[in-house]
């Protein structure tokens, strides 16, 4: 199971609003320093430096068990607010969580990074002008995504804004005139092509994604609205990386 940093976190800070008797005896079974539980900083060093295959049999523990750890949770809502961000997190990932078992819902290619972290380390290598606003949005993308109440059009939003700025920012760079306000996809799209940064396949496939998730309001039949969403998000994060990959080679 590959999952992304964000969903460790999420997995940290569930284990945090768990009594710490009873996380003791999960890391310790499980080999990590169960010294480390004492804070909720240890917690996070623990998970986010162990190895995927640790991690994976951590998860599946505490989602077969979720029943018993809310019950060592005090006040419960904590523990809910908590599971309820992890499980959308694991969504994100690809793993969908039902009743006490979890499964993939997409293929697994053991020790490939997870989408999303894989583009946002391109974007902090790179020396492309606004990276950070570019990686705002695609965290904000995400943060939409999994928090309590699921903004789902804020999600494709902030997914689209940051491929949207990404091109233009290529753009800008490779010579193009234009406003970094306004309609700017187009134009920018259509100049990395004359600029023979992409090739006519490469635009219709950005142009076509694009498209896809700027019709959020539509959810086509056999759907749930969180399913179109994240599909959406999960092919825009794809083109993003492709563009950025494709800048710092």
């Amino acid at each position: 199971m590959q999952v992304s940093r964000r969903t460790k976190f999420s997995l940290a800070q569930l284990l945090s609003v768990v009594e710490r008797p009873t996380v003791y005896v999960v890391f310790d079974k499980f080999g990590f320093n169960p010294q480390a539980v004492s804070s909720a900083v240890g917690i996070s060093n623990e998970i986010t430096s162990a190895d995927a295959q640790t991690l994976s049999d951590l998860i599946i523990e505490v989602i077969q068990t979720n029943r018993t750890l809310r019950n060592d949770t005090s006040p419960k809502y904590k523990f809910d607010d908590q599971f309820s961000i992890l499980e959308k997190s694991l969504l994100l990932d690809g793993y969908l969580i039902e009743d006490k078992s979890i499964k993939a819902l997409d293929p697994n290619f053991i020790g490939v990074e997870p989408v999303e972290d894989a583009l946002i380390n391109e974007l902090d290598s790179s020396f492309i002008q606004n990276k950070a606003g570019i990686i705002r949005s695609v965290k904000a993308s995400a943060d939409d995504f999994v928090k309590a109440q699921p903004d789902y059009n804020g999600s494709l939003t902030n997914i689209r804004i940051a491929l949207e700025t990404l091109v233009r920012e290529i753009a800008l760079e490779k010579g193009f005139t234009t406003a970094r306000t306004g309609n700017t996809w187009g134009p920018s799209l259509g100049y990395l092509k004359t600029n023979a940064f992409i090739d006519q396949k490469d635009e219709n496939a950005l142009a076509s994604v694009f498209t896809f998730i700027s019709n959020g309001s539509h959810i086509p039949l056999g759907f749930t609205e969180a399913e179109f969403v994240r599909l959406g998000r999960n092919m825009c994060t794809s083109m993003c990386y492709f563009v950025i990959k494709k800048y710092n080679a």
